[in-house]
């Protein structure tokens, strides 16, 4: 059985799957994200794993992971396919998506949280497993501010 979470933030309701070990082979959580294909919701698994190194990082981090993860991937202001750089790649697996967004907040290392960092955006990669791998504040383009810098040769293509 599966135990599930459903908070509210920024006006946004934020559903949180944990996986039994029976219902993953990877442990972790789900978390529904849209899917740019058809608007309707997915599944996108955050690994128990990469929560406990993140948050080894900062209590900021570890927040990132907690309130900011979910809202790109329900609210994204863009959502890209087909990585180009290899540092976007998924070391484990092939890169599949990025989804992008600002969000309300920046969350500093003692966990206080802040404006958005200005000019940036936050990106969240998702590998072809569904699975969330990376995620973080990168600079904003100076042409559109809510896209990544370089978007147009950085990805594919833009799919929302």
């Amino acid at each position: 059985m599966c135990m599930r979470l459903l908070f509210v933030l920024d006006g946004c309701f934020i559903l949180v799957v944990m996986a039994d070990k029976e219902d993953s082979r990877r442990t972790g959580l789900i978390l529904h994200a849209v899917n740019p294909s058809d608007g309707a919701v997915c599944e996108v698994q955050v690994s128990f794993s990469r929560m406990q190194a993140v948050a080894r990082r900062s209590l900021g981090h570890a927040k990132e992971c907690g309130y900011i993860v979910p809202m790109i991937l329900q609210r994204p202001t863009a959502v890209f396919e087909g990585l180009r750089r290899d540092e976007d790649e998924d070391p484990r697996g092939v890169g599949r998506r990025c989804y992008c967004g600002i969000p309300e907040f920046s969350y500093r290392p003692d966990g206080t949280a802040g404006r958005p960092y200005p000019k940036q955006v936050y990106l969240v990669f998702v590998n072809d497993e569904g699975v969330a791998y990376n995620w973080r504040w990168e600079k904003a383009d100076a042409e559109d501010p809510k896209l990544p810098e370089n978007h147009l040769t950085r990805f594919r293509r833009r799919v929302l």
